[in-house]
């Protein structure tokens, strides 16, 4: 497992070192720096690879710009040409390997410029790992460390679209669920038996849901029940509209329950990534279901061995976290007089005359990450 990710000289972060958990919620001001701290991780991820190209970091779900303004560009500082990312990983037996990544470019003007990794550390056919130490390659086969550099490889942001959820735009190349959305309806396709058993366990969170599947040969297409906008094979059935006509596709369906299938398909399967991020994890959900749906994606993550970067600016958010649990992590995000990017991690309730939820301590300012300037 990702313990500790430290950042240097990326976007609005100078430097950074955050302690990392199971699950991490990230809360802050627009713009402060939240997404750049997941991005990080998609660089690295990206240089363990060997996909340091455009398209490598576009599928990782990272915001392209200039190298020279990746860089961190603060003023009266003069601006350095490489980000340093490094990683530490801990093994189940508190074994612990750190993974470094220093990345730079030829030519700092051009968008769609190569990055380099002076680090040279990467992962080999997913059954070792090589590095250089002391200009001599050398290489490492220990299971648990090839295991999670493997994992790391395979890390990307998730920032859904619901055109891309409902099968109307496939822009991802990412398998089997592309960085917006895409490819919900096929994962969902290969369930296992016991994994639809598993998400059938969380019909509940949509009240109106009787039944969710798959047609997989599409042929409920040709008996009108899309008109063929989408690609998705998705179903839904409706437990109060009348049986025999109670079916509707992804096409037609609202907004929410794709959203909601989408993380629980993530938090359940064994063919997703094991480690990822999820920015604005709230978008198109219903506040009360916001919190109850972080309870259940925190339980499955612990069943299912995933760890989880997460965004939000949702306060319902927050009310899913125990943060007496040590898997689940607070963070605050905010930019500091100069601009910088830094994170304050929240591990109990601040002390409080009222029993106050966290979103209430959060939307009365005593977490911080609001807005100081209106």
């Amino acid at each position: 497992m990702l313990k500790t990710l430290t950042i240097e000289n990326y976007k609005s972060i100078h430097n950074a070192t955050i302690e990392l958990s199971r699950i991490n919620i990230f809360i802050g001001d627009n713009g402060c720096g939240k997404t750049n701290i997941l991005e990080t991780l998609a660089m690295a991820s990206a240089s363990k690879a060997l996909v340091l190209d455009v398209e490598g970091l576009i599928n990782r779900g990272v915001r392209i710009a200039k190298p020279n303004l990746t860089f961190s560009s603060f003023t009266g500082i003069r601006q350095q040409n490489k980000i340093i990312i490094n990683l530490e990983l801990q093994g189940n037996n508190e074994a612990k390997f750190e993974i470094p990544s220093i990345l730079y470019c030829d030519d700092d003007n051009n968008i769609y410029a190569v990055w380099k990794d002076e680090s040279r550390l990467y992962l080999i056919d997913k059954t070792e790992i090589r590095l250089n130490v002391n200009n001599e390659e050398q290489t490492k086969k220990e299971p648990w460390l090839v295991n999670d550099v493997k994992q790391l490889t395979e890390y990307l942001i998730f920032n859904l679209n619901t055109e891309a959820l409902k099968g109307f735009i496939s822009n991802s190349k990412r398998i089997p669920l592309g960085i917006n959305g895409e490819g919900l309806d096929v994962l969902l396709s290969e369930f296992t038996e016991q994994e639809w058993k598993q998400l059938q366990k969380y019909n509940y969170l949509i009240s109106w849901l009787e039944e969710t599947f798959t047609d997989k040969k599409d042929s409920l297409k040709f008996k009108g029940y899309k008109l063929g906008r989408s690609n998705s094979i998705l179903y839904f059935k409706d437990k109060f509209m009348q049986k025999k006509n109670n079916v509707f596709s992804a096409e037609n369906a609202n907004d929410g329950i794709v959203h909601v299938l989408f993380y629980l398909a993530l938090f359940i399967s064994h063919k997703t990534p094991s480690l990822f991020a999820i920015d604005n994890i709230e978008t198109y959900l219903n506040p009360r279901i916001c919190r109850t749906l972080l309870k259940e994606l925190i339980q499955l993550a612990k069943e299912n061995h995933k760890q989880a970067l997460i965004t939000t600016h949702n306060p319902s958010v927050l009310d899913g976290l125990n943060l007496h649990d040590d898997e689940q992590k607070l963070f605050v995000v905010s930019r500091n007089d100069d601009g910088k990017t830094q994170t304050k991690p929240i591990r109990l309730k601040p002390k409080s005359d009222e029993k106050l939820k966290l979103s209430e301590m959060w939307m009365r300012g005593y977490l911080g990450g609001l807005p100081t300037n209106f």
